[in-house]
């Protein structure tokens, strides 16, 4: 499932390819599936989880909740072995601008570009068909805790970047980023029980 074309700068080249291979002002969901490709799990992954972390486009009021909802619906055809990835046409048609993308990696390109420097093959046991469909599933319920931890201010990067790592290291063949992102995993976990306001969720949703 990795992509191996983009192994050599996986984190500093994946917002710019996005922002120079879609034709338009816009970018949509539908244009990002179709730019990587069903079998390119890792790109698509580390972009997604990178749009919820990295400002100003982590900050769009309820972007979160719609990149949680296309990251569970990709990250389940995937495991299921979809050829081609669906998701309704409301997310598919929903856009961010170039603009934006151009201002998120203007700014995050000279960390992204520092990690990338520390990303190599490495216990790549860890990163085999099995790690990478236990590292879906994980995948999936951090995608799921962005719902609630968007009502806890920027606390949605922390999914986001163990997403992020997830993706990362499943394109890189890392398997120690692997292992990071099981710790972020678990971190962000604790976070979402001891911050999220449990009430207003529960209010918001019709359930209190």
């Amino acid at each position: 499932m990795a992509d191996t074309a983009s192994r050599d700068n996986p984190l500093e080249n994946v917002l710019e390819r996005a922002i120079n291979e879609v034709d338009g002002d816009n970018v949509t969901f539908g244009d990002i599936l179709d730019l990587f490709g069903a079998r390119s799990f890792g790109p698509i992954i580390v972009l997604l989880g990178m749009l919820v972390t990295v400002p100003p486009i982590g900050a769009v009021p309820g972007l979160p909740m719609i990149v949680g909802l296309v990251i569970i619906l990709f990250t389940v055809q995937i495991v299921f072995g979809a050829k081609r990835i669906w998701v309704p046409n409301f997310i598919e048609k929903r856009s961010i601008s170039k603009e934006k993308l151009e201002a998120a990696d203007k700014k995050a390109k000279p960390w992204l570009k520092r990690i990338d420097g520390l990303v190599s093959e490495r216990i790549t046991m860890l990163t085999g068909p099995w790690a990478i469909y236990a590292s879906a599933v994980i995948i999936i319920f951090l995608a799921l805790l962005m719902i609630p931890l968007e009502l806890v201010p920027f606390a949605v990067a922390a999914p986001g970047a163990a997403i992020t790592l997830y993706g990362l290291a499943i394109m890189a063949r890392d398997g120690v980023l692997m292992l990071i992102g099981y710790v972020l995993a678990a971190i962000t976990t604790a976070v979402t029980i001891a911050f999220v306001p449990w009430d207003k969720f529960s209010s918001f949703f019709g359930m209190g």
